[in-house]
């Protein structure tokens, strides 16, 4: 990964994120970002929480063109060849976009979108190495900002964030949207999302455009889970938005994401690897080497799977190895077994056991509680 997260700039790590789940929630039903953080090792669940449709409203498009052209912009950001070629469709006055575009600087996403340019008569077309809209908006917030004028085509709501950075950079910027949102077909995958949210049954919640945020949040207000959802994201789940956009949708909803200093994929996947890891409680048990994920305990670099309850508990027992909790106290310091009984706590610990077999790591004090062996 690249950027200054955990998961460091070159190499792939493919254990770097054993035992973490993390959602990432976008546009697709699977992004670039899951992609890098699954080959660090994360389990993912990949919701798309809403639909672009590559389908322009034409009155939302002619208001942009004419934007575009009362205001002859420096430069033209084109995101897809299908998308300048819905642009031209819709534009009444095709040659007098054209002449505007043949007079700035043109900036395509990928070799293929640059042909379609070129295919219209404009030939001083810039395109990057990358060959994504990610790589292309790279490209622009490193090289240009201030005291310029853009007109960038869209193709998805996530390519909102990058017009924001370039508006937080002075820059003026036309949004010309050729497509628009619908809800997600999957509502089996919304349903899921906002209960595993709500059931802290994700260590991390990437949210990668505004649009999808506002809609699956809207979902679990409908469904009676957005206090459930609200209570864990931030607090006890790290949530992270891609861009200042996405981040207040959320902070309407009372929840306060961290957001990368930039909306990159790279960055993105960068920052939720380090916010997991720096919840992962690290202890010498016994003379093993214990870590303790998401819903894993990592041992000796050998990683087993723990059920939620049990992990739990085994975080509290690994912050003070040989330390002995009751289960009062257990239960005074995991809100979720609050309300649960001594027996509960017995049998959360008693799958704990049989999760690290063979290991004689969890001791039970009769009558006085719970440790690990110091």
């Amino acid at each position: 990964m690249a950027g200054d997260g955990a998961a460091g700039d070159a190499a792939v790590d493919p254990h770097l994120l054993r035992g973490f789940t993390i959602a990432v929630i976008g546009h697709r039903r699977r992004h670039r970002v899951a992609d890098l953080l699954e080959q660090h090792g994360a389990r993912i669940v990949s919701i798309q929480g809403v639909r672009a449709v590559p389908q322009p409203d034409p009155a939302v498009l002619r208001r942009a063109t004419t934007a575009c052209l009362d205001a002859q912009p420096d430069d033209v950001v084109v995101s897809s060849a299908a998308g300048v070629r819905a642009w031209l469709r819709a534009t009444p006055d095709r040659s007098r976009l054209l002449a505007a575009m043949g007079s700035a600087r043109l900036l395509a996403a990928d070799a293929r979108t640059a042909d379609a340019l070129r295919a219209e008569g404009l030939r001083e077309v810039l395109s990057t190495s990358a060959g994504t809209a990610d790589g292309l908006y790279r490209y622009v917030l490193a090289n240009r900002g201030g005291g310029r004028r853009f007109a960038v085509q869209l193709d998805t709501p996530d390519q909102t964030e990058y017009c924001r950075m370039l508006r937080m950079r002075g820059a003026e910027v036309v949004e010309v949207p050729t497509y628009v949102t619908e809800p997600p077909n999957d509502i089996v995958g919304l349903r899921r999302i906002v209960e595993l949210m709500g059931r802290r049954q994700v260590d991390a919640v990437a949210w990668l455009d505004p649009v999808a945020a506002g809609h699956v949040l809207r979902f679990a207000d409908e469904h009676g889970r957005l206090p459930a959802v609200v209570a864990q994201l931030g607090t006890h789940v790290p949530t992270i938005c891609r861009g200042p956009l996405g981040a207040e949708v959320l902070r309407r909803r009372a929840v306060d994401p961290a957001t990368p200093a930039m909306p990159f994929d790279e960055e993105t996947a960068a920052w939720l690897a380090r916010s997991v890891l720096d919840r992962a409680v690290h202890a010498t048990v016994a003379g093993h080497a214990l870590e303790v994920r998401g819903h894993a305990a990592l041992l000796d670099g050998t990683l087993y799977p723990i059920q939620q309850g049990p992990v739990e508990v085994l975080r509290i027992l690994a912050a003070e190895p040989g330390k002995l909790h009751s289960s009062a106290d257990i239960r005074r310091l995991l809100p979720s077994l609050a309300d649960v009984d001594d027996h509960a706590i017995e049998m959360a610990v008693s799958r704990l056991r049989r999760a690290l077999p063979g290991l004689d790591l969890v001791q039970t004090v009769i009558k006085r509680g719970y440790r690990l062996a110091a």
